[in-house]
Parts: structure tokens; C-alpha cells; sequence
């Protein structure tokens, strides 16, 4: 049963990685082409998003149950790695969806795509705290110690 969580775990985990990695870079690409290249973002951001907001919940469930199923007390990388991954999972939920939805909203407006692109700094800002996270998370989770 460990091997089939720890499976899930890692597999969630390499989704949640990915989901929404190049978001930011095809936001700030995407704005700097203008109309009607825009207007294809929301097919691609907002499912990338929730993917990944899907997949983090899958990381920690599984983490959560390999923890149990073990019946440890999880060594101190453990412990940084999970409260980084739900500082991760709050980054994306809390700060970057809703940095995206007010650029969906100037897009579904007709605004001047210039008045986007702040925020397409400040989304790229996020997504780059988000992953330096996932990443010491990671660290945490393999060098326990």
C-alpha cells in the first residue's frame, strides 16, 4: 500500500512541477504579441492553473497518507518540505489565479493589452516564489536530515 502512495506522491508532485511552469513566460509572450494572439491565453492559462492547484492538493493528500502509514514522526526536511508545499499551494491559490484573473478580465474587456502586462510582472514574480518553493520543498523531502 506504501509503494502504491509513494507512486501517487511522486507522480502528483511531477504534475504539480509542470502544470504551470511556463505560464508566466507564455502570459508575458502572449501580451507582447497583441490581439488576436491574446485571446488564445484563457484556453491555456486556466486550465494549466487549476491543474496545478489540483495536483498540489494530490501531493499533499498523498504525502499526508504515506506519513500515516508509516506512523513516524517525519525527520525536520520533512516537516520544511510540507509547509513548503502548502506556502507553494497558497502562492497559486492566493496570488497568482488571481493576478491571471485580472488579466483574463483586461483580455475579456477589449483593454489595452498594456494595462495587463504589470500584471504580467507581477504573475511572473509569483510563479517564481511559487517554484523556488516547490523546489526547497523538494530538497527538504530528499536530504531529511
Amino acid at each position: 500500500m506504501r509503494g502504491l502512495f509513494l507512486l501517487l506522491h511522486v507522480l502528483s508532485a511531477s504534475t504539480w512541477l509542470g502544470a504551470a511552469l511556463w505560464v508566466a513566460g507564455d502570459v508575458k509572450r502572449t501580451l507582447a504579441l497583441g490581439r488576436p494572439a491574446a485571446e488564445a491565453l484563457p484556453a491555456r492559462v486556466s486550465p494549466a492553473l487549476r491543474l496545478d492547484l489540483l495536483a498540489g492538493v494530490a501531493t499533499i493528500i498523498t504525502g499526508v497518507a504515506i506519513l500515516a502509514l508509516d506512523r513516524l514522526h517525519p525527520a525536520p526536511g520533512i516537516v520544511a518540505g510540507m509547509a513548503l508545499a502548502l506556502a507553494r499551494f497558497g502562492v497559486v491559490a492566493f496570488a497568482m489565479i488571481p493576478s491571471w484573473k485580472a488579466i483574463e478580465a483586461r483580455l475579456a474587456s477589449g483593454a489595452d493589452l498594456a494595462e495587463a502586462r504589470p500584471l504580467a510582472r507581477r504573475l511572473a514574480m509569483l510563479s517564481g516564489v511559487a517554484h523556488t518553493f516547490w523546489l526547497l520543498a523538494l530538497a527538504g523531502m530528499i536530504f531529511q536530515g
